[in-house]
């Protein structure tokens, strides 16, 4: 574990941080020589078809024999009650798919060098196209090659990182769900600082290896709206207590970056933590405002993380990955968490409560 000032980070991400003649006697062509010569054509045309198909992007979609068949790749777990897969399972099956006949689960179970061998192996199982969920899982199902990918990223830009061409028409073999960094990571601020309009620095947790996208575009967020930021690096195995100590300072709001393929600090610990040392939280996860965080704001996962098997559902009918846009949310839940605000000793302005989708007592 180790903290980062906002110069630091900005410094890294200005730096890339990334016709025949002849002559002869006409005669007419004997019935055999019609017939032979009709077969060829035909079979010269059909080699014309069939290698231009091959050679389309996607081919392997809308071209692979056998049942469709998706496969699902988690950094951490595909526990049965985990909000993605429940998300995603009640569409594919509306869907018709079933698991584990046509959809097949693996986990790296938090050791994401695992991921590039799980990927290979769902392809073995003839997967034709990955779910793949977190930033790493999506590295590991995209360097196959084999298959489409259906990404849940929810911190990387994908133009950005060469994933795709553009939002509209991502123009290769990827496609799925993303979000606009930016205007998150202000929200996250705003809201903050609205909870508390005293605070003057806000603590970034950010996962190290994980895409500074989402860590770049909220320290941007806090420096333009007059609040001095630190990146606090958190490894799996980092106590919150520890962590939150490092803030040093009451007049700091934290931001917990991150999505559901990142948990190395689960929910309750983290709102532990916060609370007794009186520090105002932000997360990305509902769930997390629900086990004592003071607030949660991002996308309806209910909604927003199913359309992941639309997308791959029509890349297995014949549609190109390429084809098909990425989706961004449209509906973003904000929670609010009345207990841990009487905790913090803060009283949260009518205004805000008025806004909240979920008020947790």
């Amino acid at each position: 574990m180790r903290w980062l000032n906002e110069t630091t980070v900005l410094a890294q991400a200005a730096t890339g941080f990334q016709s025949p003649g002849g002559g002869g006697v006409n005669r007419p062509p004997s019935p055999l020589t019609v017939l032979l010569s009709r077969h060829t054509r035909r079979r010269a045309v059909l080699g014309i078809i069939a290698g231009a198909a091959l050679a389309w992007p996607g081919h392997a979609s809308a071209q692979s024999p056998g049942p469709r068949k998706i496969g699902y790749l988690h950094s951490r777990t595909v526990a049965p009650n985990s909000s993605t897969l429940t998300a995603l399972r009640a569409v594919w099956e509306r869907l018709g798919y079933s698991e584990p006949e046509t959809v097949v689960l693996r986990s790296a179970d938090g050791d994401e060098a695992r991921l590039p061998e799980l990927a290979a192996e769902l392809v073995d199982l003839a997967a034709r196209v990955l779910i793949a969920v977190g930033p790493a899982a999506v590295k590991a199902a995209t360097a196959v090659g084999k298959v489409p990918v259906v990404a849940i990223d929810l911190e990387t830009d994908p133009i950005r990182s060469g994933m795709a061409a553009s939002f509209s028409r991502p123009g290769g073999n990827v496609t799925g769900l993303f979000l606009d960094q930016p205007s998150l990571a202000g929200k996250w601020v705003e809201l903050l600082r609205e909870a508390v309009p005293s605070i003057e620095r806000v603590a970034l947790l950010w996962q190290p290896g994980t895409p500074r996208d989402q860590l770049e575009a909220a320290v941007a967020a806090a420096r333009e709206r007059g609040l001095s930021s630190v990146v606090l690096e958190v490894l799996p195995q980092d106590s919150a207590s520890a962590v939150l100590v490092l803030t040093g300072g009451p007049k700091t709001g934290i931001v917990r970056l991150g999505s559901p393929g990142f948990l190395p600090m689960h929910g309750t610990a983290l709102a532990d933590a916060a609370t007794r040392i009186g520090m105002p939280t932000i997360s990305f996860l509902k769930q997390h405002a629900r086990a004592g965080l003071l607030m949660s704001y991002g996308p309806n996962q209910e909604a927003y993380f199913g359309r992941a098997a639309i997308l791959a559902d029509r890349i297995l009918r014949g549609e190109r990955p390429g084809d098909l846009p990425i989706e961004r949310p449209t509906h973003f839940e904000f929670a609010l968490n009345l207990g841990a605000a009487r905790a913090l000793g803060l009283t949260i302005p009518a205004s805000l409560l008025a806004r909240a989708d979920e008020v947790i007592e």
